[in-house]
């Protein structure tokens, strides 16, 4: 399988699944984010405990890599400390701005932050 096809799988099955998509019980911490250019929606929910992530879902509308990527970033921010999740969110920010191209950089940012 290629990387191309291993990619569309994985926002495919993170899009269909919802495991992330819901209302957290409790939450202490939300934001809302909206794409003016195409309309994606999304309201993320946050259950902090003493600086941790203790559970994170998030609500809304939007296109499949919309969803899919909020899916996929509670799963890497669930159980992290909120410096560990902001680290992970400037990587992630940095690939999709091209600011982040070269892949040996990113696979240190990656292996350095967890």
């Amino acid at each position: 399988m290629d990387l191309s096809s291993l990619y569309s799988e994985i926002i495919t099955e993170h899009n269909a699944s919802n495991h992330n998509k819901h209302h957290i019980a409790g939450a202490n911490l939300t934001e809302k984010g909206h794409n003016p250019s195409c309309g994606d929606e999304i309201e993320l929910e946050v259950m902090l405990e003493d600086g941790i992530i203790k559970d994170a879902g998030f609500t809304g509308v939007g296109c499949a890599i919309s969803q899919a990527s909020t899916s996929i970033m509670i799963d890497l921010i669930k159980g992290k400390s909120v410096k560990e999740a902001k680290l992970l969110i400037e990587t992630f920010l940095g690939m999709i701005k091209r600011e982040i191209t070269d892949e040996e950089e990113l696979e240190v940012q990656i292996t350095f932050r967890g």
